[in-house]
C-alpha cells in the first residue's frame, strides 16, 4: 500500500500513535486527527491536551498505522495543532525496535568516557548518549587517531575491536566496561567524529548505569512537561 492510500485510510476524529524522541528519550503519545490532506501529504493532530509539545520540534516523527509507520517531518507546531508532512512509509523506527532506552547526559552533569591501555588512559571525552548496552562519544580527528593507535597496527580494521573503558557517572561514580567499536560517523566536515560502542559491564556496574539512566530519563521527561 502506497503513502496516498494509507493517508486516505486515516480517519478524522480517531486517535493514532505519534512517536519521536527528545534528548534520546522516546516520546510516544496518542492524539486525535483533525484533518488530512492527501495531495499535500499532510496530517493534522489535535494538540490541545498534549503535555509533550516541545518534544515535537527537530527530530523525525513517526505515525503508527497498524503494523506500518509513516515517517514525517514537522510542518507546523503552533498552539493546539501539530501538522506533519509525510515523507514515506517506513520500517519500524529505531526508537521502537531499540531494546534499551538511550539518554543524552546533562550538560551541567556530563558523563565522561576514558579509553585505557593498561594503567594509562589515552583519550577522554564526554558521552553524547548512553544506554545499558552502548555509549556514543564525539572525538576530534586527532583523538580518533590516538584511540586507534591502541590497536598497535594501523592496518587492523577497527570495527568490532574492543577497548577498555572507564565511564564516569555524575553521582554513581566510575564504572569499568569493555567497549566494542560499532560505527564511526564523520561530523563537521571531518573535524569531529562520532564513535558508537557496544559495551559489556559487570553486574554491579550495570546496576549503577541502569540507575543513572532511569534518573536521567525522569529528569528529561519532567523538564519536557514543564516547558
Amino acid at each position: 500500500m502506497d503513502t496516498a492510500e494509507l493517508l486516505k485510510n486515516i480517519k478524522v476524529g480517531e486517535k493514532y500513535e505519534v512517536i519521536t524522541t527528545w534528548h534520546g528519550v522516546p516520546v510516544r503519545i496518542k492524539q486525535e486527527v483533525r484533518w488530512v490532506s492527501v495531495p499535500d501529504r499532510l496530517i493534522s493532530f489535535d494538540f490541545s491536551d498534549c503535555k509533550f509539545k516541545r518534544a515535537f520540534s527537530d527530530e523525525k516523527v513517526y505515525v503508527k498505522l497498524g503494523e506500518l509507520y509513516l515517517e514525517c517531518d514537522i510542518f507546523s507546531n503552533i498552539r493546539d495543532e501539530l501538522v506533519l508532512r509525510v515523507n514515506m512509509v517506513s520500517p519500524p523506527p529505531p526508537v521502537v525496535i531499540r531494546e534499551f532506552v538511550r539518554v543524552e547526559p546533562s550538560e551541567s552533569k556530563p558523563v565522561y568516557v576514558s579509553f585505557c591501555a593498561g594503567e594509562d588512559c589515552i583519550v577522554s571525552a564526554k558521552a553524547v548518549d548512553v544506554s545499558e548496552s552502548g555509549v556514543g562519544v564525539m572525538l576530534s580527528k586527532e583523538d580518533v587517531t590516538k584511540l586507534l593507535s591502541m590497536l598497535n597496527n594501523s592496518e587492523v580494521e577497527p570495527y568490532h575491536k574492543t577497548f577498555s573503558m572507564v565511564i564516569e557517572l555524575p553521582e554513581e561514580g566510575s564504572i569499568s566496561a569493555l567497549g566494542e567499536l560499532k560505527n564511526i560517523l564523520s561530523k563537521d566536515e571531518g573535524i569531529y567524529f562520532r564513535l558508537g560502542f557496544k559495551i559489556e559491564l559487570k553486574p554491579a556496574d550495570l546496576k549503577k548505569l541502569r540507575s543513572y539512566i532511569m534518573k536521567r530519563q525522569r529528569e528529561i521527561l519532567d523538564k519536557l512537561k514543564s516547558l
